[in-house]
């Protein structure tokens, strides 16, 4: 018999409602993430998934309703819980790799994401796909319970894409949540995953 995992942190949506340029995007959404698990937002271009990682990653405040987030059954801000990984990838283009890591205090977390052979290089002369796998690192050295990733897999080749399958695994095996934005298809097995699929009918 498996093991019961314990959920290191807790997210409800209650009724959101997310604009932009004042347009409704998602209107009434309800729904909670109490356990280990990955919830997939999927949807077109423009559809919103932007915009809803945003708003349950604290960075944006819904037109309507509530996010509330929790740990160890209390009440706490989003940035005590959750790192955030945009598709933008930020890297202090002044550094070496090395230097940018370890100002995340993700130095020693290079050789997991393989980057040991790029430490010295400049950040701002590696490639999309190698930034991708830098601002990997820096999501492992924050090692917050939430996890949301708008696009993780852009840049990157199959080796990296794995790479984030892994990942994902064992952030969710450890009772962690993830909540992705994704096109392509992410090579994860044996953790339990949630779909929302946003359509026009939502707007």
């Amino acid at each position: 018999m498996s093991p019961v995992i314990t959920c290191l942190a807790h997210m409800t949506l209650q009724d959101v409602s997310v604009q932009r340029g004042g347009r409704t995007l998602i209107s009434g959404l309800s729904l909670s993430l109490n356990r280990p698990q990955i919830l997939w937002v999927e949807g077109g271009n423009g559809i919103g998934k932007t915009s809803l990682l945003r708003v349950c990653a604290g960075l944006s405040r819904p037109e309507q309703g509530m996010v509330v987030w929790s740990r160890d059954g209390e009440p706490c801000t989003p940035i005590e819980i959750i790192s955030f990984l945009p598709t933008q990838n930020y890297a202090k283009a002044q550094l070496s790799v090395e230097e940018d890591a370890r100002f995340w205090g993700a130095d020693e977390l290079l050789p997991p994401v393989g980057l040991t052979d790029l430490a010295r290089q400049p950040s701002g002369a590696i490639s999309t796909g190698q930034a991708k796998r830098l601002s990997l690192a820096k999501l492992l050295a924050a090692d917050n319970p939430i996890w949301i990733l708008d696009e993780p897999l852009a840049g990157l080749d199959a080796a990296g894409r794995a790479l984030v399958g892994r990942l994902l695994k064992q952030h969710v095996d450890k009772g962690g949540i993830a909540i992705i934005a994704s096109h392509a298809a992410i090579p994860i097995a044996d953790i339990f995953v949630q779909r929302l699929r946003l359509t026009s009918d939502t707007d």
